[in-house]
């Protein structure tokens, strides 16, 4: 029996939860503004109409909309509404994985039996339950696979639900028009690559050799020329949404009372981990640090960033920070521990000038460089005191 998977994908988050929280904002053009750099974190679908998008700064959204409510970003209401849709997710299927404050999927073979409902109507009820319940709504994707039914839900938006029939034919029908950019693991730089080679619809990817692929996507090609020819294994993996996160750790051969050395682990760390976060091109919030002493005593500390990100450059001082102020005893450490997690999908930010999209580029270009030329072919200040120290 093949699986049935339903991914759901929550509208216009942010400001559908403000419209939800507020009676007065409901059918309103509403912006969520993103804190000091003044930007659109999230646009109802009322300003949408006006032209208002994500991340446009906010003066220009005014312009566009004259009537537009613009409210602060409040990511603990978010997460709070967040556990509300996924906690009644789990009350239709025991396998749920969330994949940010938004978005999850829901392993939905067996509902037939154990509901005596068909996954069709399984997924109606949830879109109809979330509605009256919290007062937003959610776009569904009802497939097959993970990719079939991700890129299904995020097509017919807002309050939709789309079904790819489980048949070889018609998902591939479906799948490969599509534009480069569905495909995970491919990114906007990917897509760009992709593009100027001329290569534009995910029918042509299933059709590349591999070796002219590699050139182009690194390490990632293989995977990627799977999923375009709708290769996709991937099972809906049950998790609390609490682990959702990206995480590393390393014990140390010695212990060691070098704090130099101790930073530029968790340097590396932060790498491995926001390396993880733009692949699933997703952003966090939280960072936390956990420290073991040589006698076993162990402390941990976390700390939240004004707004998510995926530049590895904005978690550094903050991860920093904590193992300062957590190792406050002249003890020394066996193992360095850093977790980032209240995950977000396109979050929108203010880029002036292009700073964090350079940032975001050099990123992966650096990481692209190492995949393919070893680690040593491109290093920050981190590594290098790391491979000076080994």
């Amino acid at each position: 029996m093949s699986s049935t998977i339903l991914h759901l994908d929550a509208d216009a988050f942010f400001a559908s939860v403000e419209q939800a929280a507020d009676r007065r904002l409901r059918g309103r053009p509403v912006a969520v503004g993103g804190l000091h750099r003044g930007i659109v974190a999230s646009a109802s679908y009322e300003a949408r109409r006006y032209g208002v998008r994500t991340p446009m700064p906010i003066a220009q959204a005014r312009r566009l909309c004259p009537p537009l409510i613009v409210v602060p970003v409040r990511f603990e209401l978010y997460e709070q509404f967040s556990e509300f849709i996924f906690g009644m997710a789990g009350e239709v299927s025991p396998v749920v994985e969330k994949q940010g404050v938004d978005e999850g999927y829901l392993d939905l073979t067996g509902t037939r039996a154990c509901l005596r409902r068909s996954p069709e109507e399984v997924a109606e009820k949830l879109r109809r339950d979330v509605k009256d319940r919290l007062k937003i709504t959610i776009s569904q994707g009802l497939a097959r696979t993970k990719l079939l039914c991700q890129i299904a839900s995020k097509l017919h938006k807002p309050d939709g639900l789309t079904i790819i029939p489980p048949d070889p034919d018609r998902e591939l029908a479906f799948l490969h028009p599509l534009p480069v950019h569905w495909l995970p693991g491919v990114g906007p730089v990917g897509a760009r690559l992709l593009e100027s080679a001329g290569i534009v619809r995910i029918g042509q990817v299933a059709g590349l050799p591999l070796p002219w692929l590699t050139e182009l996507l690194g390490g990632a090609a293989r995977e990627v020329r799977d999923l375009a020819r709708n290769i996709d294994p991937r099972p809906v993996t049950a998790a609390r949404p609490e682990t959702l996160s990206y995480g590393h750790q390393e014990t140390f051969e010695e212990d060691t009372a070098d704090i130099a050395f101790v930073e530029a682990v968790l340097g590396r760390l932060v790498d491995r981990a926001m390396l993880r976060v733009r692949e699933d091109g997703r952003q966090i919030r939280t960072v936390t640090v956990r420290i073991r002493y040589s006698d076993m005593e162990e402390r941990q500390g976390q700390t939240g960033l004004c707004e998510p990100t995926d530049v590895e450059t904005e978690v550094y001082p903050a991860a920093r920070a904590l193992l300062k102020r957590l190792w406050d005893r002249r003890v020394r450490l066996r193992m360095v521990q850093v977790c980032l997690s209240k995950v977000y999908r396109g979050f929108g930010q203010l880029d002036l000038f292009g700073v964090r999209q350079r940032r975001r580029e050099l990123a992966t270009t650096c990481a692209a460089i190492r995949a393919r030329f070893g680690p040593r072919a491109l290093m920050r200040m981190h590594d290098w005191r790391l491979m000076q120290a080994g």
